[in-house]
């Protein structure tokens, strides 16, 4: 390939292969759902769930044999993985001693609210040496006051703060309720899991800065790692969750300079874009082999590839995240609607993209009827209808969309009532 330019094709393949989307699935079971987890950088989590919560669609896109059970696993027996951040994403445990930085800013943010409701936070601490692991709602006849989106108990805002904090962690779930413990205990039941690489200590405040560099250059490279390829403004948008900070042009600029001086980040120009895209330089050997037409080694899948089966991509995919990034890179608008009122939503309230090949070519938004057990297709789009009379478009279709039931246990789909003839017919599985 010509040193600096990509097609579109190269960057989209290289993207969802990065995140173990494509060629198709080359994780298993409970050890591919670590994998995919690492492979990742991180799943969001999401309490929503209509036909399945966020964090387990996008595993399920992933990991042959999904189940939701393997997560649970990893996180709450084998403590291999922890939740954290403001947006909620599962990271490895072994990861921990980068965070702490993170953690540290939020205990200086949080000190005046410390120090001020001092009261409280003792007593959420007396409880959890007395009680052990404890929930919000274990916390009986508190105060309420205002906290997120309206008024919350005292003593969960507590919880978030020192959750945030780090001083606890997420010891498990209570239907989908977390419930916290000690840093200290959870660290040492992952200890006992023997997960490596996990920090003995967490340094008293104030963070020396040297400390403070090294930890914020580890997750700009995880960023950079989970984006795949990206204009610095993409990359920056990413690592400002981590970071739980803002990220200035000017800091993206003068990082990836820095870093594409030191050989670690390679500059690449793809086809139709206005800005440079940036990637790791040890990546390129992939990159040119996709650009090649050929397909890594590593990404061998282990069924049927995204062109012999559809993929369905989770609400808040890491790919498909960044809404900008995804018309960008795929010329495919999405909006998650389910936070808009009926009247104003285009396309469903849990709307899931179609992954055909390296491409989004439509959407559908699912319903389960358990009862009877079916899932019902309330609305489905194409990009492009002549798709519909792609004769290996409809095949791949018809095995993603038997192959996504069966992960959700029913064994009938029922299309949506108003469709054209052509989309009908498609779907006449």
């Amino acid at each position: 390939m010509d040193s600096n330019i990509i097609s579109k094709q190269t960057a989209r393949r290289y993207v969802l292969g990065r995140q173990g989307l494509w060629p198709g699935r080359r994780f298993r079971g409970e050890a591919g759902t670590a994998q995919a987890i690492r492979q990742s950088e991180g799943i969001q989590v999401d309490t929503i769930n209509i036909i399945a919560r966020s964090h387990d669609l996008a595993l399920w896109s992933r990991v042959e044999d999904y189940q939701p059970a393997h997560l649970n696993q990893l996180l709450y027996t084998a403590h291999q993985f922890f939740d954290y951040g403001t947006i909620l994403l599962v990271y490895p445990m072994d990861e921990l001693v980068h965070w702490q930085a993170i953690m540290a800013r939020w205990q200086e943010r949080f000190a005046e609210y410390l120090t001020t409701n001092q009261i409280t936070c003792d007593f959420v601490r007396q409880e959890l040496r007395t009680r052990g692991p404890l929930g919000n709602r274990d916390f009986l006849a508190r105060e309420r006051i205002p906290g997120g989106f309206r008024t919350v108990k005292d003593t969960g805002k507590a919880l978030y703060y020192l959750w945030l904090a780090g001083e606890i962690m997420t010891h498990s779930r209570r239907g989908f309720e977390r419930i916290f413990d000690f840093r200290e205990n959870v660290m040492t039941a992952a200890r006992h899991a023997a997960i490596e690489g996990l920090p003995t200590t967490f340094p008293t405040l104030p963070l020396h800065e040297a400390n403070v560099k090294t930890a914020e250059d580890y997750l700009a490279f995880k960023a950079l790692r989970d984006v795949g390829l990206a204009t610095s403004r993409e990359w920056a948008r990413r690592l400002k969750i981590m970071l739980h900070r803002p990220v200035t042009p000017a800091d993206a600029t003068r990082w990836l300079t820095a870093s594409a001086e030191q050989g670690q980040v390679a500059q690449v120009q793809v086809e139709g874009y206005k800005l440079p895209c940036y990637l790791l330089a040890a990546d390129l050997p992939l990159l040119n082999m996709i650009e090649a037409a050929d397909i890594p080694f590593q990404w061998q899948p282990l069924g049927p590839t995204t062109l012999e089966q559809v993929n369905l991509l989770a609400p808040l995919d890491n790919v498909i995240w960044d809404r900008a990034r995804t018309h960008t890179l795929f010329d495919f608008d999405y909006v998650w609607e389910v936070y808009k009122p009926l009247p104003l939503r285009k396309w469903g309230y849990y709307t899931l993209p179609i992954l055909f090949g390296d491409k989004l070519v439509g959407r559908l938004s699912p319903k389960l009827d358990r009862k009877n057990s079916k899932m019902l297709l309330e609305g489905f789009w194409l990009e492009d209808e002549a798709l519909a009379y792609n004769a290996t478009f409809r095949d791949a279709l018809g095995s993603g969309l038997q192959a996504f039931a069966a992960f959700h246990g029913v064994s009938h789909i029922e299309p949506p009532p108003d469709l054209s003839p052509a989309l009908k017919s498609l779907l006449a599985l």
